[in-house]
């Protein structure tokens, strides 16, 4: 019996510490279980949030239609971006100065520009997503430049070519650069047209 005591007078003493190191051990598990649950979303939730909900429809039409051959005429070009995603103004910058301005370039090396592209007032907003106040456009923005053609052409369409550079973010993620590309013509007329 006496043995009994002592052993039980031992476990005793060890029983409060064990007690609270299990305790603490499981106040961990808890705590960080739930903090890793809630920063990691579910697959569904990724995929639902992803960049396959965004939609893109890129239009450019030049205007007029037809010029003469040292005619000026304006491109157009129009995004379409889905509803509650934002691209970003052709004057925007990021932290650090990293550019997040959307950029347009001709392919097309036979016109000149007279101007600079020209965009609507833009949005100034809170970006979700990078943390920082922007100037973004939504859902349908078109920009426009003036142009020239530097040499004399041959009557008849002639093809022009570009591409849209952007960044499509919806204040909770943004997806990487993407570009599109555009083509449409110019007819240049006849010296006696």
């Amino acid at each position: 019996m006496c043995f009994l005591k002592a052993f039980l007078s031992r476990i005793s003493a060890y029983i409060p510490s064990l007690a609270i190191g299990v305790g603490l051990f499981l106040l961990m598990v808890v705590f960080f279980s739930t903090s890793i649950v809630r920063a990691v979303p579910s697959f569904q939730e990724f995929q639902k949030d992803s960049g396959s909900s965004v939609h893109f429809k890129l239009t450019a039409i030049s205007d007029p239609e037809s010029i003469d051959p040292d005619g000026k005429f304006a491109l157009h070009v129009k995004i379409e971006v889905s509803e509650g995603w934002h691209i970003y103004s052709l004057d925007a910058r990021g932290p650090h100065e990293e550019s997040l301005a959307t950029e347009i370039t001709l392919h097309s090396g036979s016109f000149v520009p007279q101007g600079p592209w020209v965009e609507p007032t833009p949005n100034i907003v809170w970006d979700g997503a990078l943390g920082m106040v922007v100037k973004t456009h939504e859902q349908i923005v078109e920009f426009h430049r003036e142009y020239r053609a530097t040499e004399l052409f041959a009557p008849g369409p002639h093809e022009i070519k570009g591409a849209i550079v952007f960044r499509a973010c919806n204040n909770k993620i943004c997806n990487l650069p993407k570009e599109l590309s555009f083509k449409t013509q110019i007819k240049v007329q006849g010296g006696n047209s």
